[in-house]
């Protein structure tokens, strides 16, 4: 387990009472900020300090052979628990606990490593090996030892409950609009690559951008963005997928016209916020007709940040 001081991101050890929050926190939604938002009211109410302990990857990479792609790369992750006021951040890999006892991973990591006083977890959190224990058992440790848990409730979702799985899902059929109402939108921060620079010569210069490794994707598609440099942000509309029309292969990347944007960005990292998919990817009879598409798009991006 590696903790940084959040304020600083200095690797540091743990030497005074906290108030952990437990979960995997693969994206923003709103019941991993009431997570949060509980474990700071409830390290003020101790006199501690607020402390997040989560994962490198997930738990779901070392129990099935096949990986899967999360909403938050891990300095993703660490980004936003840094933007929520947590004083500490405690990041594990999986596999040093998944043999624990419940018992022992609450003795041995949140008491002694971490000094816990207190833990905040939603409804539905396990832990122990083969994930025996639940957060009511959370409960019962603490509250023997003279601590206290927060336990936050399921928030509906459409016709169910929210979760990462159900945004993972909805960015994956390129629905990225409907998970803004509880989450922060879905985003990729990547750097600028050098491409062909097509989009130059019909006047429409665009970024060319990777997705990062165990990123989850959205389908293929036009999508109404907005791009992060520095401190400004601009409307921006992005192609996701092969491009068929002008290169037609199979390497899926991002392709980003940044909307009244025309500095140099080559070798830097840019943020991407998806808000809304306006098309499927399909393929032009000409550049020209390619071109009118794209003005067409520019035009529905810059009226739907009105």
């Amino acid at each position: 387990m590696i903790c940084y001081d959040s304020k600083t991101m200095q690797i540091c050890d743990i030497f005074e009472p906290t108030v952990v929050a437990l979960g995997t926190f693969d994206g923003a939604h709103l019941g991993h900020i009431s997570v949060f938002s509980a474990c700071r009211a409830l390290a003020r109410e101790l006199g501690a300090k607020s402390a997040v302990y989560t994962f490198s990857s997930s738990p779901k990479d070392f129990l099935c052979s096949q990986s899967s792609r999360s909403i938050f790369t891990i300095d993703e992750k660490i980004r936003a628990i840094r933007s929520l006021g947590i004083d500490y951040i405690c990041i594990e890999d999986f596999e040093n606990v998944s043999s624990m006892s419940g018992d022992d991973f609450l003795r041995s990591v949140l008491v002694d490593k971490m000094r816990a006083v207190g833990a905040c977890c939603g409804f539905n959190y396990k832990f122990g090996k083969g994930a025996s224990c639940s957060a009511d058992d959370l409960r019962a440790f603490f509250e023997k030892a003279g601590g206290c848990v927060r336990i936050c409730d399921k928030i509906p979702f459409e016709n169910g409950t929210l979760s990462s799985s159900a945004l993972r899902k909805k960015i994956e059929a390129g629905n990225v609009e409907d998970i803004i109402s509880v989450s922060r939108p879905y985003s990729i921060y990547a750097k600028v690559e050098h491409g062909k620079e097509l989009g130059r010569t019909i006047g429409i210069p665009t970024i060319n951008q990777l997705f990062p490794d165990g990123k989850v994707v959205p389908t293929d598609g036009v999508y109404i963005t907005e791009c992060e440099i520095g401190e400004d942000a601009y409307p921006s509309i992005t192609n996701v997928g092969t491009r068929p029309t002008v290169e037609g292969d199979a390497t899926r990347n991002i392709e980003t016209h940044i909307i009244g944007y025309d500095g140099y960005l080559y070798g830097s990292y840019v943020r991407v916020n998806f808000y809304k998919k306006i098309r499927d990817e399909k393929i032009f009879s000409s550049l020209e007709e390619l071109r009118a598409e794209i003005e067409k798009n520019i035009k529905s991006a810059i009226e739907y940040f009105k």
